[in-house]
């Protein structure tokens, strides 16, 4: 959420000024792994938003130490990201000075002529091989040393050569800067070494509370090191002069005295924030105690006072949506825990390792989810004390893709809390909606609030258990939602209980009752609200879009899923945000919106997907990738996902595909589509024949998606059909006709279009073309009207094909032409090209660009009855 509110900001500045916002930092060595990912995010964003490199909005500028960058580094992975995104990147290698440059420096910053200052600039460059910091700084010195001075006499400086050429210089800027650190007062140096344990700078505020923790005068000794050089007094802030500088003084200190210090000045902060209850001063406490490490704790108290101090930072950083520094506090209270902790601080112990367990599946770290889980599960005092780590052991398997072990868990702990998914679904059903039917849209509103932590549990693995069940055995899903329901009618309303009615709702629609679907959509979102139930809006907005979608217009409902994630990154659900963003692209795919922008929305969605290693969410959203890029023609930019170019399916995938039946529909329908658009019509009907056999697979939740396999599979059946005179494939058009009419009659603007243009290939079968050509006409305006370019594009090209096909060539190319012109208007290049190509076979050079006439008026539907004649 913040990372997305950052790139927002900054694009709004960037479109406000005509001049580029430029961010520079320096010292990129240091960065950490949060700060380069919002580098990354502003880059990709700027560059996705600009047409060119000229019309570039945001420019970065970055500065590190080239010998400190490896393979692993977050700026090493930035800047290979970057390369696999096209965004532009420029390296500039900045070597050391030379003499020349050096005498250059030196001249100007004595006035004098270069040919005066070249014997100096000469010693110079040989004390400090051309090192730009160790060149300031020995000037200074020799300058405090009395062996650069002004001469009042001459009226300019003056140097002993000799002198400064015997002098005895470290080789080393490092060791430079330690000799000149040395020369200040104890006192002095003791202020400096505190001050660089905390960082480059610190402000006037921070280190009155560091006087106050510390009992020490650190002020006046800063002020002293301002005046020898060695910091910058900027405003309200002390800084070094450089980081050397820092380093240095850091490094005068041995190791094991600065983790004393470390721990020491922790301690002492962390007195100060519970004192002033200020959580700034916790973060700074904590991170110095995590810096002096468990070693250097010598009373067995304070460890477990740490590792408490860890836990509540950890949930503090939860609460700012930063789940990786979050991480990190729990792993570091982990490790200061003593031998016999699950004995003597049990509560504390449970606590961590659940929160850290939440923390690692929101970071996609599946591991160190497994390593906790199995910790606890060893030595928890009971069943429900395993809960926590359970849930998030079946989430990080659902994540995996690992399904069937994702399964059998929640299975296993739904019977030990005496939750049984068997019996008759149709039983289960009547016997929830005669629950339900007891109560009013504003009593169920009403319900008391479910607080019993083993029951609210329950909900979670019942919510796992049927998403695991969608993709294995769907017919069996609708069983854990029915479940969730009635719970929640005898136990009371929780936020999970929105998510059970939105699954009602969606098993409801599915069945073909969507105005009953969409009432229980609503009665859930306005639940969720009611209760603040911030943990499960995701879902709630992600799950209840796909019902909105069969009411309100589909262009709309992007802007529900938008926020859905949003709430998913908040709250660090990071399966439920790509499951959310999955939905919003399929969304946008079949909405008609510009395919380029599409295609950037998935890269930057299965980069991210990758690095939170949510496979099965990846999985789901290649299929549609490898559509688009297909419209769209030759595209070279595209992620590596899975190890390998995301344009390739891979044998792996193939193998997940044939366990997970969800996956497999969803990779043959997009199969079939390509070859549907760009008429391969024997792989069209061969794809056919096997996907008709996945498509009569029962599932209960209904999907944006779903329609457009009504939709496309009607069209396919129709045009085999009239290849084949194979009645079997008609009637499979006729029910897809029927399908649609009962969507038309909830949505207009959604299914119009896609029933008139069902009914004109049904009427082109029938050979009533008279019928078919107004069907046609009809369906073309009413995609226009409701802003379905793609489906304009196609309605003109199957109109087309018919008038070849009924002998009016004339009639048929203004058809094809104005197809062409809608699928470039899309950004579908490749169909474009193919369509070129194609009508070049069919009407060689002809330029005829008659127009085509439209009419308004939406054509009543004939008699299906009549055949066509052999």
């Amino acid at each position: 959420r913040l990372l997305y509110l950052l790139c927002q900001f900054v694009d709004v500045i960037s479109s406000t000024f005509s001049a580029r916002v430029t961010l520079f930092l320096d010292d990129l060595q240091w960065a950490d792994a949060a700060s380069i990912e919002a580098v990354h995010n502003l880059l990709i964003t700027a560059s996705i938003a600009s047409t060119s490199l000229q019309d570039t909005r945001f420019f970065f500028l970055g500065c590190c130490r080239e010998g400190e960058i490896n393979g692993g580094h977050p700026v090493w992975k930035l800047l290979t990201n970057l390369e696999r995104a096209s965004v532009g990147c420029t390296n500039i290698k900045l070597d050391l000075m030379d003499e020349h440059t050096i005498n250059t420096m030196v001249s100007e910053t004595l006035s004098l002529f270069p040919r005066l200052t070249r014997s100096l600039s000469s010693v110079i460059y040989h004390k400090t091989k051309g090192n730009p910091l160790f060149v300031s700084r020995l000037m200074l010195s020799l300058s405090k040393k009395g062996l650069l001075r002004p001469s009042l006499s001459r009226g300019r400086w003056e140097w002993e050569k000799e002198k400064i050429e015997c002098r005895n210089l470290p080789t080393d800027v490092a060791m430079f800067l330690n000799d000149s650190i040395r020369e200040l007062p104890e006192s002095v140096q003791s202020s400096l070494c505190i001050l660089s344990c905390f960082g480059a700078s610190a402000n006037v505020s921070f280190i009155e509370i560091l006087e106050r923790a510390l009992q020490k005068n650190i002020r006046d000794d800063l002020d002293v090191a301002v005046a020898k050089g060695l910091l910058d007094k900027i405003g309200v802030e002390y800084r070094f002069s450089h980081d050397r500088i820092q380093e240095a003084t850091y490094n005068m200190m041995e190791d094991r005295v600065r983790r004393l210090f470390h721990f020491t000045y922790g301690l002492s902060l962390a007195s100060l924030s519970v004192e002033e209850e200020c959580d700034g001063i916790l973060f700074v406490a904590v991170n110095q105690l995590n810096l002096g490490g468990p070693a250097t704790v010598q009373d067995p108290s304070q460890s477990f006072t740490v590792a408490g101090m860890n836990l509540r930072a950890g949930k503090n950083a939860m609460e700012m949506s930063d789940f990786k520094t979050a991480l990190s506090y729990l792993n570091h209270g982990i490790s200061f825990l003593r031998d016999r902790h699950w004995e003597n601080h049990y509560d504390l112990s449970l606590e961590l390792f659940e929160v850290a367990a939440k923390c690692a599946l929101s970071n996609g770290d599946h591991n160190r989810v497994s390593l906790l889980f199995e910790q606890v599960s060893e030595v928890a005092h009971s069943f429900e004390d395993k809960l926590e780590v359970t849930y998030a052991c079946i989430c990080s398997l659902l994540n995996s893709s690992c399904l069937g072990d994702a399964l059998t868990k929640g299975l296993y702990v739904l019977n030990e809390l005496g939750i049984v998914l068997s019996g008759d679904l149709e039983a289960l059903l009547m016997e929830t909606k005669s629950m339900l039917a007891e109560y009013s849209d504003e009593q169920l509103l009403s319900l008391p609030v479910m607080t019993d932590r083993t029951k609210l549990m329950a909900m979670k693995i019942l919510s796992r258990t049927q998403t695991c069940l969608l993709h294995t055995n769907p017919k069996s899903q609708p069983k854990a939602t029915l479940h969730m329901v009635q719970y929640s009618l005898r136990h009371g309303m929780s936020g999970l209980s929105s998510f059970a009615l939105i699954l009602y709702g969606s098993f409801l629609a599915c069945l073909g009752d969507i105005p009953a679907g969409y009432r229980y959509v609503k009665i859930a979102i306005r639940l969720a609200e009611k209760l603040n139930a911030r943990s499960n809006m995701c879902e709630v907005l992600a799950l209840g879009s796909q019902v909105m979608g069969y009411v309100e217009p589909l262009q709309s409902i992007n802007d529900v899923m938008v926020r859905s994630h949003e709430y998913g990154l908040a709250v660090g659900s990071i399966s439920n945000a790509m499951l959310s963003r999955v939905m919003n692209i399929v969304c946008a795919f079949w909405s008609g919106k510009q395919l380029s922008h599409v295609k950037s929305t998935v890269d930057d969605t299965l980069r991210l997907m990758a690095s939170h290693s949510t496979l099965v969410w990846i999985l789901q959203t290649l299929p549609l990738y490898r559509t688009v890029l297909a419209m769209i023609g030759n595209v070279d930019d595209v992620p590596i996902i899975l190890g390998s170019r995301s344009d390739i399916e891979t044998e792996k995938e193939r193998k997940m595909s044939e366990t997970n039946l969800h996956l497999l529909k969803v990779v043959h329908f997009n199969k079939l589509y390509v070859g549907f658009m760009f008429r391969r019509y024997d792989d069209v009907k061969q794809l056919a024949v096997a996907y008709d056999a996945i498509a009569s697979l029962p599932f209960s939740s209904i999907l944006i998606s779903h329609c457009m396999h009504v939709f496309y599979g009607g069209l396919i059946n129709f045009w085999i059909a009239r290849k084949t005179m194979d009645v079997i494939w008609f009637d499979r058009g006729e029910k897809a006709i029927e399908k649609m009419r009962s969507y038309a009659d909830c949505s207009s603007w959604n299914f119009q279009n896609k029933l008139l243009l069902l009914q004109a290939e049904q009427c082109f079968y029938l050979e009533d073309f008279e019928s078919a050509k107004r069907f046609y006409d009809a369906a073309i305006l009413s995609a226009q009207e409701h802003k379905f370019v793609h489906e304009e594009a196609l309605a003109c090209e199957l109109a087309g094909h018919f008038m070849l096909e009924s002998g009016e060539g004339r009639s048929s190319l203004s058809y094809f032409l104005l197809a062409q012109k809608k699928y470039r208007e899309w950004g579908a290049y490749a169909k474009e090209e193919s369509m070129n190509t194609y009508i070049k076979e069919q009407f060689g050079n002809s330029k005829l660009t008659s127009k085509i006439n439209i009419s308004p008026s939406i054509p009543t539907e004939q008699d299906p009855r009549k055949r066509r004649a052999s």
